[in-house]
């Protein structure tokens, strides 16, 4: 941070102007600045729920410093900050003729007297992340760099414009985005437009839900989560595909709720899935897939019979076959879209509901006849 003890005003000079309807100061300054009066609102499931920023990576960090530092010649796009209080710009044009070229004035004391975040990182924290040489081993950076510093944004509008500047990057964690889209959305308009991603976060809130605290939302992982918001929602979407009776009920809220007694059913069938989930397939990967594939089967036999309870569900999983849902077991060596497919297909020709036969056993006495 900054110390409180330098005389000399921050002053940088910049060009006031808007950027698609976002109000802006775009200019340049040392690297070792703007890491200075700026910081990261690192995203936090648990500590910090209402952050916007990805959880930092060391390695991307270290290596952008190392190309700053070790560059005579090279190019980084501008950093793009966000003021979250205004009173700690004061903006001076310098000409009558151009009004909007300037100087911008940035009140350090009121940034290094508080540990709130008054000026956020939208983009660029690994670029200055190590720039200040607060750490050690880095050494403080104060080449020139070009900034864009937004301000008069709401908190969602910020986390918006994070999206939209890192929803195509291949880096960017996709659960994480899928949180900021459940966030900035109305949950009516998340109902209708994205029904799955709306099951798929409230299967992670909904405190009766078997996969409550199961499900990472971005941010740093904490231990006992291990199904991306993302994975699940993929899952949810094979679902909700699949079936026939689910797309029938008007409202997500409606299929939601037959969904979590569906996977209610799930843990109770398989409970070391849930205890032991590291030696078991089901709550990862094409096991989750594959189980999300079963589940338009099984809801469907349910529905058709007047039933959604996880009871009736966990009767017809337990009618078929007994499946060794294991990492070494029944499915090893199934993986993607296909193996997960495989898998549900395999286990949903033996299922039956009372009175009837098996998919398996109709075959053999079609094949049987004459």
């Amino acid at each position: 941070m900054i110390k409180k003890t330098e005389t000399e005003p921050l002053k940088f000079p910049v060009i006031r102007g808007k950027v698609l309807g976002v109000s802006v100061y775009r200019g340049f300054a040392p690297l070792g600045k703007l890491a200075d009066i700026s910081k990261a609102d690192i995203y936090d499931m648990v500590n910090n729920p209402q952050g916007t920023q990805r959880d930092l990576s060391p390695k991307h960090a270290r290596d952008a410093y190392e190309y700053v530092k070790n560059t005579d010649l090279g190019f980084w796009p501008e950093v793009f900050l966000c003021a979250r209080k205004n009173d700690v710009l004061t903006f001076r044009s310098i000409s009558e003729e151009f009004p909007d070229m300037g100087i911008l004035e940035i009140d350090w004391d009121k940034i290094s007297d508080t540990e709130s975040i008054i000026i956020s990182r939208v983009d660029g924290n690994h670029r200055l992340n190590y720039g200040n040489g607060t750490a050690r081993g880095f050494d403080r950076i104060d080449k020139e760099v070009s900034f864009c510093l937004a301000y008069d944004l709401v908190k969602d509008e910020e986390i918006q414009l994070f999206k939209d500047i890192n929803k195509n990057q291949k880096a960017m964690n996709t659960s994480h985005l899928d949180k900021i889209e459940v966030r900035l959305s109305p949950e009516e308009e998340l109902k209708r437009r994205t029904p799955d991603l709306f099951i798929a976060q409230k299967l992670s809130a909904d405190t009766t839900s078997v996969l409550h605290g199961r499900i990472y939302e971005g941010g740093k992982k904490p231990v006992g989560v291990e199904i991306p918001l993302r994975g699940l929602r993929t899952g949810v979407q094979y679902m909700l595909s699949r079936s026939t009776q689910l797309p029938r009920l008007p409202d997500a809220e409606a299929q939601y709720r037959v969904i979590k007694n569906y996977f209610g059913a799930v843990k109770l069938w398989q409970p070391k899935a849930w205890s032991q989930s590291k030696d078991y397939i089901i709550l990862r990967g094409a096991g989750l897939w594959a189980i999300s594939f079963l589940g338009a089967q099984v809801i469907d036999r349910a529905l058709l019979n007047n039933k959604f309870d996880s009871a009736s569900m966990l009767e017809i999983l337990q009618s078929g076959k007994d499946w060794d849902w294991s990492n070494k077991g029944s499915f090893k060596g199934l993986s993607g879209r296909g193996g997960a497919l495989e898998i549900s297909n395999k286990v949903a020709r033996y299922l039956k509901d009372a009175n009837q036969l098996s998919t398996e056993q109709l075959f053999d006495e079609i094949m049987s006849g004459e």
